[in-house]
């Protein structure tokens, strides 16, 4: 049995937020969503570092390209969920190299904290889930061609900030 609610957090207009239950007194906040993704890197055939991009097979964004991220679940971690998701959406088992940055989508209503992550066996075959088409190991010296195919701007700043070297570099969005 659903229960009518006089207005929802997606069309509450700005002077009816923060949204509050008149039962229990729970607040609803319209704040950014936390997320956390991975640059998941590998050394490539000619030595230059390569990441792993994962073309999107879901909305927002079919059939761009993405790196491995996601919201974080309840009481989880920035760290602990950049694991799950790269985990999930490549199929490698990770671990987390250090933290390139935190990027703000204002689109999404999300804020990212991207880490370099690397695979735990170097020789493992990407197996992306069903949100993923394909992959693509690009090198660094390439990531400015696959920038205008990113399915979301945070995650190509996130990406361009990888191939320039910049992380942790606050700069302007």
């Amino acid at each position: 049995m659903a229960t009518p609610v006089p207005v929802c957090p997606h069309c509450a207009a700005f002077s009816e937020r923060p949204l509050v239950c008149d039962r229990c007194g729970w607040t609803w906040h319209a704040n950014p969503y936390p997320a956390a993704g991975v640059l998941i890197e590998r050394e490539g055939a000619e030595g230059e570092p390569e990441v792993l991009l994962l073309r999107r097979d879901v909305d927002p964004g079919r059939g761009a390209w993405d790196l491995p991220a996601g919201f974080l679940e309840p009481h989880e971690s920035s760290e602990a969920g950049a694991l799950r998701e790269g985990r999930e959406e490549s199929g490698l088992e990770i671990e987390l190299v250090a933290l390139t940055g935190v990027y703000s989508s204002p689109e999404g209503n999300a804020v990212a904290a991207i880490y370099r992550a690397r695979p735990l066996d170097p020789g493992a075959e990407v197996d992306p889930d069903h949100e993923s088409s394909d992959h693509a190991w690009v090198r660094r010296g390439d990531v400015p061609d696959w920038l205008p195919r990113m399915a979301f701007r945070s995650m190509a700043i996130a990406l361009d900030d990888w191939a320039q070297e910049r992380a942790g570099v606050p700069r302007s969005r």
